[in-house]
C-alpha cells in the first residue's frame, strides 16, 4: 500500500482495508471526491481508473507528480520547516507560479499546517515538523500508480455523466453534512444531487459519510454498516474523538469478515 504525498480532513487512512476488501469486481474504478487518495494509493489497479476533485490545486498536485516527479523532488530537498516560508507561500500569486512550483507551494502549505488545512503554520513542542516536506523518495512509486489514470478537475455530477456504465465502481468520499473545516463548499442542495444521481447509477458505488440522522434518511433504501472512526480535526479535546460514520452500498456486502470498528 502506498502512503498519499498529503493529508487532507476526512481522509480515510484508517479504513481504507476495510474499503478495499468491499469493493466489488468492476473494471472502471472511479473517485469523484479524490482528496489525499488513500484508498486509490492502497488498492490494487483496476483496469480503468478515474480520480477527480473540483480543488484545483490538488488535482494540479498530482497531475506534477504523475509528469514531473523528479523536478519536485529537486525543489523541495531545500525546504525547511518555517513559519517565514509557510507566510510567503501564503502570499504568493498561484497565477504567477508555474504548475511545478504550484505543487511545491500546495505541499508546503497542506503539511506545515495545522489539521492539513492550509490556514495556520501547525507547531509542538512534543512532535517534530511533518516528514512530508523532506522525504520524497515515495514520489517516484506514486507516479508509477498514476501512469495509467485519468485525472480530472470537474463537478462531481459531470463525472458521474462521463463515466457511468454498468461496469464502473464509484468510491464515494464526498464533505460530511453539517461538518465545518472544509475548504470547497458542499451544502444541503449539494448532497441532495449526490443523493439523486446515486438512486439511479447505472454502476456501484461505495459511500462514506457521517452518521447524522438526515443522511440515513436519505439513503434509507441502501445497504448501511455503522463504523467508528477516530478524527482529530481541532485543538480542543471535544474534536480528538472517534465519531460514527456510515458505509453505504447499492450492493450487499459480506461482513463477516470484515473489521469494522
Amino acid at each position: 500500500m502506498l502512503k498519499p504525498p498529503i493529508a487532507r480532513m476526512g481522509g480515510k487512512s484508517r479504513l481504507r482495508k476495510q474499503i478495499i476488501s468491499m469493493i466489488p469486481e468492476h473494471t472502471c474504478y472511479i473517485e469523484p471526491f479524490f482528496g489525499a487518495g488513500w484508498v486509490f494509493f492502497g488498492k490494487e489497479p483496476s483496469k480503468v481508473e478515474v480520480i477527480n476533485d473540483v480543488d484545483r490545486e490538488l488535482i494540479n498536485l498530482f497531475k506534477m507528480i504523475k509528469h514531473h516527479p523528479g523536478e519536485i523532488e529537486r525543489l523541495m530537498q531545500f525546504e525547511i520547516s518555517s513559519r517565514d516560508s509557510f507566510a510567503e507561500y501564503k502570499k504568493m500569486e498561484i497565477n504567477a507560479l508555474t504548475d511545478i512550483q504550484r505543487a511545491v507551494r500546495f505541499i508546503f502549505l497542506i503539511s506545515q499546517s495545522f489539521a492539513s488545512k492550509g490556514i495556520s503554520f501547525g507547531y509542538g513542542t512534543n512532535t517534530r515538523p511533518s516528514p512530508q516536506i523532506f522525504d520524497t523518495s515515495n514520489l517516484k512509486n506514486l507516479k508509477e500508480r498514476l501512469r495509467n489514470t485519468y485525472i480530472e478537475n470537474l463537478s462531481f455530477e459531470e463525472i458521474f455523466a462521463r463515466y457511468d456504465r454498468p461496469y464502473s465502481f464509484y468510491f464515494c468520499d464526498p464533505p460530511y453534512y453539517e461538518t465545518d473545516g472544509y475548504k470547497d463548499k458542499f451544502d444541503y442542495e449539494d448532497h441532495m444531487m449526490l443523493r439523486d444521481i446515486l438512486l439511479n447509477v447505472h454502476g456501484q458505488f461505495l459511500l462514506t459519510i457521517n452518521d447524522h440522522p438526515e443522511v440515513r434518511k436519505w439513503y434509507k433504501d441502501f445497504y448501511m454498516i455503522e463504523t467508528k472512526v477516530p478524527y482529530s480535526i481541532g485543538k480542543e479535546q471535544e474534536s480528538r474523538k472517534k465519531y460514527n460514520e456510515l458505509i453505504i452500498t447499492n450492493y450487499e456486502v459480506n461482513t463477516d469478515s470484515l473489521k469494522i470498528v
